[in-house]
């Protein structure tokens, strides 16, 4: 009776779970993308990588090639394992504490593809901008929302 009894509970743990002990590791969630440490160092290094990027590139005339732009100027040459959109909620945290680092990347992130727009007579609609920072990863959409909200009470403008 016994043997009849542990038999049974051991089949009854193979078909009913025993077999996940087979199974492989249980696939985990994707690490958060991280945000870059704003040092000045990391600045300098993003700024360089910026630069290079703006003098080989055609100059954008379009909300869409603005997008492209942004991406290939501002994301894809420094990125590497940093997150640039993880990086801007950073920045625009610590800006409002005073950190000149988290100041510097805005500049370099933010406000210059705003100022080359402005210089080359190119308009953008708050809703091209939202295209142009979110769309090429600079940006999350909730930090732009912020940051078009402090935009409109004269806080932000470079």
């Amino acid at each position: 009776m016994a043997l009849r009894l542990s038999s049974a509970l051991l089949a009854m743990t193979l078909f009913l779970g025993g077999c996940a002990m087979f199974a492989g590791p249980s696939p985990t969630a994707p690490a958060a993308p991280k945000a870059m440490p704003l040092t000045a160092e990391n600045v300098a290094q993003v700024r360089d990588a910026v630069a290079k990027a703006k003098a080989a590139q055609p100059r954008p005339e379009t909300a869409d090639a603005y997008k492209a732009y942004a991406r290939r100027v501002y994301v894809d040459s420094w990125t590497g394992q940093w997150s640039p959109a993880a990086t801007t909620d950073t920045a625009l945290a610590l800006a409002k504490a005073g950190s000149d680092p988290a100041r510097q990347y805005l500049t370099i992130m933010v406000y210059d593809i705003q100022l080359r727009s402005a210089m080359e007579g190119t308009s953008l609609a708050a809703e091209d901008w939202r295209a142009v920072y979110v769309g090429s990863g600079i940006m999350t959409d909730a930090a732009f929302t912020g940051y078009m909200a402090m935009n409109r009470a004269g806080k932000v403008i470079p």
